[in-house]
């Protein structure tokens, strides 16, 4: 393994320097040029979108073909002063601004100091504030009546990864442009382009992996493919990516997914084996399995899906997908992916990583679950079961001979004394009925006897005694 050391990294080295060079947002390059072409230039621009997609890149192009004096058509000359100046960031009247070193409200109250003056030398300009959502409240406020009414040689080009943190006044007063993720085979054509002039032989299954660590962003992809270049010889192999990158070749989790679906248990288990062996991260090849499932799973239902995803798969690739999902059930798919995502997060755990994939396997290959089967239920009753039959209630007679009561001692508490009176109303005058009089002599001699247990309770309730009703 070899070093090459490179003076410019390759995306600052290889930036787009004209609107022709520039990739997958031909519909934003169409209408920049026709607004150049025709002379309406707008006062204010945000341009949104994922991080790596040519919003700066596309900022400085329009700052150079609004202020080229002898442009061709709506492409800068590239060979005037002023052309010059802006392409080596030496312009004074081209500033980019990162907001996000510059959040607060002094620094907008400075820019709108700065904007009531004019152009040095150029016709407009060109305010860029780049990562615009990162501005505090106060710099919103700030910056929104400059924007609204900007002096006639001022243009703003405002970029953001995340509009939904842009406050709704700023977006209507400027021209949206949503930039998209590019798709995998741009990619590949460009880094293709870019090793050839850097005179490096690289394989194309390489080139793919770049591509799709990327995840459609241009800058990524070249970056990614300085740092392969940087640290092997002028020979790159797929094998040699793969390693630095961490990544996991494509025909891999192809064939355990096939394996999967097949219910070849066997094979499933022996490519994580070789997977384990060679060192590569499994943790890393379970998120790729699970991507494909879901790329699988879309394309079963719709092969029209496949669009959501260009940027994953290779034409090759894509085609291979649609293929496997004609003869393969959504259902079938719809469960791996629901087993194999509940290993997410087991495997570093995990003190053999590669133990939770392969239960997951089995279980799925082989129909087996490995959750406690749930207690037995207690036997339910028929409901039309006959009840058992109930003896019939017989009255006591007459002549049976009363029980026998013990005696009751004088009670040492409250509750005893009256448990005390209550029985001795049950034997009063042989079972004879009781009237009102009785009751309440009765009452009178249980709260003396409670008094004289505790004075405190005693007069209590014979002084709260007339709130009983008697009926």
């Amino acid at each position: 393994m070899g070093f090459c050391l490179m003076s410019t990294t390759l995306y600052r080295k290889y930036r787009p320097q004209n609107f022709s060079d520039m990739i997958g947002q031909g519909h934003i390059v169409q209408t920049l040029s026709n607004a150049i072409i025709h002379d309406r230039i707008g006062h204010a621009y945000l341009f949104t979108g994922p991080r790596g997609t040519g919003k700066t890149s596309m900022a400085r192009l329009f700052a150079k073909a609004v202020n080229c004096p002898t442009p061709k058509g709506a492409e800068p000359c590239m060979e005037c002063d002023v052309c010059k100046n802006i392409t080596e960031g030496k312009s004074l009247d081209v500033f980019e601004i990162d907001a996000a070193s510059n959040t607060g409200v002094d620094n907008i109250r400075e820019l709108r100091e700065t904007v009531k003056l004019p152009p040095s030398q150029a016709k407009f300009k060109v305010y860029i504030i780049d990562e615009v959502h990162m501005l505090s409240t106060g710099a919103f406020n700030a910056l929104l009546k400059t924007l609204e009414e900007p002096p006639a040689h001022v243009i703003f080009i405002l970029a953001t990864t995340e509009i939904h943190k842009v406050p709704e006044t700023i977006i209507s007063r400027c021209q949206r442009f949503d930039f998209t993720r590019i798709s995998l085979e741009n990619i590949i054509k460009k880094l293709a382009k870019i090793a050839e002039q850097e005179g490096v032989e690289i394989e194309k299954a390489a080139l793919e992996a770049i591509a799709i660590s990327a995840e459609g962003g241009m800058r990524d992809a070249e970056s990614l493919l300085g740092q392969v270049i940087s640290l092997e010889d002028k020979k790159v192999t797929a094998k040699e990516v793969e390693e630095i990158l961490g990544t996991t070749k494509h025909k891999s989790i192809e064939d355990f997914t096939e394996a999967l679906i097949a219910k070849d248990t066997s094979s499933a288990l022996r490519l994580i084996d070789a997977l384990s062996n060679d060192g590569f991260d499994l943790e890393v090849f379970h998120k790729a399995v699970l991507n494909y499932l879901r790329q699988l799973m879309l394309v079963s239902i719709d092969g029209s899906l496949a669009e959501t995803f260009s940027f994953e798969l290779t034409s090759e690739q894509t085609k291979k997908i649609l293929d496997f999902a004609k003869k393969t059930k959504t259902a079938d798919v719809l469960k791996i992916l629901a087993r194999l995502s509940e290993v997410q997060g087991k495997i570093k755990a995990s003190f053999i990583p590669q133990l939770p994939i392969e239960i997951a396997v089995v279980e799925i290959t082989k129909g087996i679950s490995s959750k406690i089967a749930p207690a037995p239920a207690a036997p339910s009753v028929p409901q039309n079961a006959t009840p058992a039959p109930v003896a019939p209630y017989t009255a006591p007679t007459r002549s049976e001979a009363p029980r026998e009561t013990a005696s009751t001692p004088v009670a040492e508490s409250p509750k005893e004394a009256i448990r005390s009176a209550q029985q001795e109303d049950t034997t009063m005058e042989n079972g004879k009925a009781f009237n009102l009089g009785d009751v309440q002599k009765i009452w009178h001699e249980a709260c003396k006897q409670i008094i004289q247990a505790n004075r405190r309770s005693g007069e209590w309730i014979f002084d709260h005694s007339h709130q009983i009703r008697l009926l």
